[in-house]
């Protein structure tokens, strides 16, 4: 890969930028992967579309390469025109890597909002993911159809097109708008959570990280007109490329932190703030709802619901059981329709006395007869 940085050329901080985030990707989706498959035990919808943004991310990354090394971040005219062409045909593709992927990350997020227990909050994402899956459908099939014949996006020559530069802003402007509607969903239920503050912390960081990614879009539409009218493309177009990349690979990051709760639960408990008062039990949700739901959090029914009997009352509150073994108590936060409960089990040491037992039979014991 013959990259120099001669004449003020931007490729090497594109191939950094994106040989850094490929890195982050990989292990932050192997993070994830371990999280809901070694210690939850459960793979979600939202997981494998996590893998599918992913693999799109990674293709974006590999296309924007390709460019590179065919004169994208070149000032254009110390750019190889033989190469015009291959450099054409990867930014066609990579548009359409991008706009793939931003709607499978966000129909990610959203599909994991449905898991939280708040039903006005589910009704909104189930709402949200056909507004992005009609968005990223119809954006990736303009990107891909934008001119007639379709090599003419790429190679030039006699046909039409449509106005790309129009097609540019407005797809950026609605990514923004879907961007703030998506990572601001949840702002109400965290707010009513009632839990320990390091956690409520490490929720509002998540927040923050998808706003982030919402930023990077910010940022990347200053690059847009600049791309779409300076005779100086192959340099102009820089910024928006790595901005891209920066975009899509923090909302992956953004995405797949809740899943990293289950690995700390699991190994650093302490750390989050989730452990038992016997320092022998960590709390981190290896109950069969948790691992059903694929989530660090134990989904409960409707509190309204809830009767005296059978498993409902138990996710209630506290679950008292006598043993023979010791004192202990185990405790950990449970989600019921955007609620935070404290489940609490409680062990409690029974110690039998014979003598008071045979003294208490004996006189209840019927007096003058067999």
């Amino acid at each position: 890969m013959a990259i120099s940085d001669e004449h003020g050329s931007q490729g090497p901080t594109v191939v950094g930028i994106c040989l850094a985030f490929a890195v982050l990707t990989f292990v932050v989706l192997s993070l994830r992967l371990f999280a809901r498959i070694y210690v939850l035990g459960k793979m979600g919808l939202d997981d494998y579309l996590i893998i599918g943004a992913c693999c799109l991310a990674w293709a974006f990354i590999g296309a924007t390469i390709v460019a590179v090394n065919n004169g994208l971040g070149e000032h254009y005219e110390w750019t190889d025109k033989t190469k015009l062409v291959d450099y054409s045909f990867a930014v066609w593709l990579s548009s359409m890597f991008y706009l793939a992927c931003l709607g499978f990350v966000k129909t990610s997020v959203l599909w994991f909002y449905t898991r939280l227990g708040d039903r006005t909050l589910t009704r909104i994402s189930y709402v949200m993911m056909a507004v992005i899956v009609s968005q990223a459908f119809s954006f990736v099939l303009v990107a891909g159809f934008q001119c007639q014949p379709i090599s003419k996006a790429w190679a030039g020559g006699p046909g039409k097109c449509v106005q790309i530069n129009i097609f540019y802003l407005a797809n950026a402007a609605l990514n923004i708008l879907t961007d703030l509607l998506t990572y601001t969903l949840p702002i109400r239920v965290i707010f009513k959570l009632q839990m320990p503050q390091k956690q409520k912390i490490a929720l509002i960081f998540i927040l923050c990280l998808g706003l982030f990614a919402c930023v990077s879009s910010i940022i990347r539409i200053t690059y847009i007109p600049s791309m779409l009218t300076s005779a100086d493309y192959t340099y102009a177009i820089s910024g928006a490329m790595y901005w891209s990349v920066i975009e899509t690979n923090i909302a992956i990051f953004a995405a797949s932190i809740p899943s990293f709760k289950a690995i700390a639960s699991r190994f650093i408990p302490r750390f989050i703030g989730e452990y038992s008062n016997s320092g022998r039990k960590y709390a981190w949700s290896s109950t069969p709802d948790a691992r059903r739901y694929g989530s660090g959090f134990t989904k409960v029914t409707d509190p309204k619901n809830l009767t005296m009997n059978g498993r409902e009352d138990i996710a209630m509150g506290t679950q008292i059981g006598a043993t023979m073994a010791d004192n202990s108590s185990e405790e950990r936060i449970i989600v019921p329709d955007g609620k935070i409960f404290a489940h609490t089990e409680i062990e409690t040491t029974v110690e039998s006395n014979t003598e008071y037992r045979s003294s208490m039979e004996q006189a209840h014991r019927p007096k003058g007869g067999v």
